[in-house]
């Protein structure tokens, strides 16, 4: 997914950050980065291929979703695709040259429709909506927590939030300082961020130990800067065996956290 916009970080944030020798310099405002740097675009074509992966990420978030659904920070439509089957369908999604593929995709889905703009300019006519997706986005935004108070405004009370995270402090490499991550997550983090804005934390699980494993080792010991094509489709391969142990055996540890708030 592509990111929201850049919020500004809030001082005083108990989120964790990018380990001390990742230089401050490498993370200024987002727009900054997305035009220096292609890895972003690199990392978003390479998960349009990796189906399996695409939806297990939209299943592990589909049970909050509702009918009527925010996806905020969309990408080229890697898990918007999975949500037309919704009766309506907000795309949010500020970098330009991701928003004709979802144009394109909104012309044939009459339930689509497509804002380019950050996550604080979306329009008036968007809410009451059942829920608001987000999706490899909130590490990007300096200020995680008014980011996350915005998307929670455009959602009815009962409603939810559904994050998808990076996490774990320690795995943050040279991968995650070229895709413009401000942080990777811990649990308590996102506990943090549940206080801070007012809501219920109801779900909060890590997904995918096999990735994490594989990441902090590209990234953090052999200091690549992208994603590996080859490697991500092996991973992507695997996702049906890793999600059925995982059904069984929640990880302790794993790529990603999966967090559900519900709006007050």
């Amino acid at each position: 997914m592509a990111p929201a916009g850049d919020l500004g970080r809030a001082a005083g944030s108990d989120v964790a950050e990018a380990p001390a020798d990742v230089p401050e310099a490498a993370a200024p405002a987002w727009e900054s980065r997305v035009a220096e740097d292609a890895g972003l675009t690199h990392s978003l074509d390479l998960l349009r291929d990796t189906y399996n992966y695409n939806h297990w990420v939209y299943a592990l978030c589909r049970p909050w979703l509702g009918e009527a659904v925010l996806e905020v920070g969309a990408g080229i439509g890697n898990l918007t695709q999975f949500l037309l089957g919704a009766r309506r369908v907000v795309c949010v999604e500020p970098e330009a040259e991701y928003q004709p593929r979802l144009q394109a995709m909104a012309e044939v889905h009459r339930n689509l429709e497509v804002h380019g703009c950050p996550v604080q300019e979306i329009p008036p006519s968007v809410r009451d909506l059942d829920s608001a997706l987000c999706v490899n986005v909130l590490e990007h935004i300096r200020d995680d927590g008014e980011a996350l108070a915005l998307m929670a405004a455009r959602v009815r009370p009962g409603g939810a939030v559904v994050l998808y995270v990076p996490a774990v402090p320690w795995a943050y490499g040279e991968m995650d300082a070229r895709l413009g991550h401000f942080r990777r997550y811990r649990k308590s983090d996102l506990r943090a961020l549940a206080r801070r804005t007012g809501m219920d934390l109801v779900r909060l699980r890590h997904v995918n130990f096999i990735g994490l494993l594989g990441w902090w080792w590209a990234g953090r010991v052999r200091k690549e800067a992208v994603i590996d094509p080859g490697k991500a489709r092996v991973m992507d391969r695997l996702v049906p065996y890793v999600s059925a142990v995982e059904r069984l055996i929640p990880p302790l540890a794993g790529q990603s956290l999966l967090a559900v708030f519900r709006k007050n």
